[in-house]
This record gives C-alpha cells, sequence and structure tokens, in this order.
C-alpha cells in the first residue's frame, strides 16, 4: 500500500474497490464482496472467520500477487500459478545437451563494451545486407475510430497508450491489406486480450 492512498466514491462503493492506485492514476478495478469497501488485496485491516487480525502474504507460486495468510493452503489448491503437470507433448530440457552447465545469466552492463560493439556491428552488417531500402515507412496516421474512446480516456497511463498506438498502427494496416472482411476469423498468438481481433470484428460489421 506505499503507493496508494483511500479515495471512496459512493456512487460506486457497491461494485468497485475504492482503493486508488496512485502509480496507474486510478482506482482498483477489482469488484468487492456485498457490504465492502476494498477489494481483498486491499483490505486495510483483514480479519479472519473468528474475528483474529489476517495478514495478506506473498504467494508462495507467484509472488506478483498475494493471499490471507489464514487461507494460504485453500489458495494454494485454486491459484492460477499453481504447478501443473506438463501435456505428454513436452518435455522440460529436451533440448539441452546433458553434460553441458546451465547459462549463467550476465547483466548487460557487465558485459564488455568491444563485445557490445561487435554485436551491434553484427546486425548493423545484416541490415545493410538484407534489409536496407526494402522497409517501407508508414507516415503515421491518426488513432483508429475504434479505439479513439479509448486512447482518449484521460487515466491512460503513457505504457498503455504506447499500445493502443500500436494496435491502432496494425489496424490501418490491415484495412490498407484489404484483410478485415465479414465472416471472418482473426487468430491472435501472444494477444494477450486480444483486443486487435475485437476491434477487427468491430469495423468488420
Amino acid at each position: 500500500m506505499n503507493d496508494c492512498e483511500i479515495n471512496i466514491s459512493p456512487q460506486s462503493i457497491q461494485q468497485q474497490c475504492q482503493y486508488f492506485v496512485v502509480r496507474k492514476k486510478r482506482r482498483c478495478r477489482m469488484t468487492v464482496r456485498p457490504g465492502r469497501i476494498f477489494c481483498g488485496e486491499h483490505e486495510p485491516d483483514p480479519k479472519t472467520e473468528d474475528g483474529q487480525k489476517d495478514y495478506r502474504i506473498p504467494c508462495p507460486n507467484d509472488p506478483k500477487h498475494t493471499c490471507y495468510a489464514s487461507k494460504l493452503q485453500k489458495h494454494l489448491l485454486v491459484c492460477n500459478a499453481r504447478p501443473r503437470p506438463l501435456p505428454p507433448y513436452l518435455k522440460l530440457n529436451v533440448n539441452v545437451p546433458a553434460n553441458e552447465e546451465p547459462l549463467k545469466q550476465i547483466i548487460l552492463n557487465q558485459v564488455p563494451k568491444e563485445t557490445v560493439a561487435q554485436v551491434i556491428n553484427k546486425i548493423n552488417k545484416l541490415y545493410e545486407k538484407y534489409l536496407m531500402n526494402t522497409v517501407e515507412t508508414i507516415e503515421e496516421q491518426e488513432i483508429h475510430e475504434t479505439i479513439l474512446a479509448d486512447f482518449q480516456d484521460a487515466s491512460r497511463t503513457e505504457s498503455s497508450l504506447r499500445h493502443l498506438r500500436q494496435a491502432s498502427s496494425l489496424l490501418r494496416a490491415a484495412e490498407r491489406a484489404m484483410l478485415v472482411r465479414p465472416d471472418t476469423c482473426y487468430v491472435e498468438l501472444g494477444a494477450g486480450k486480444g483486443s486487435c481481433a475485437i476491434s477487427y470484428i468491430i469495423i468488420s460489421y
């Protein structure tokens, strides 16, 4: 709670957590249980069912989220980050040589400048040989109308605006290539929320 402050709005108190996340410039979007003001993550004074003081602790499966200490075992059974058995078509480290030592992770600022310069030089040569004068540069265009309302949302961070600009450019490119048509199935790989495909469908009809 170090980067947050509380802002209670009577209009939305029954539905949305009233914890204001300063870093994101908006309230938490989690819903709350009837009669509560905050979600479980942001409850300032959590209690156990018998009235004892409870605590939020980092989840052992993924410390990016927390759970109640009193309900840890129950949480581990349903946690989305819990370890799962690999499907039969996956085998861990199948392509790693058996006798080879694990690669050590190296921080970039620990890499000798000469090595970094060699890599940059190699990339530049490959670009000059295979890509120079073949990449089409497209002038920046206005934000696509299907995501304009989201783009104009004052609560948006620069990071989310960057993603919307990218989505807008992809929509424009798809339209130029005449890929946006009715009765078309759009498949996104590594798409997160699949917002681009949703926008394609909207402008197809």
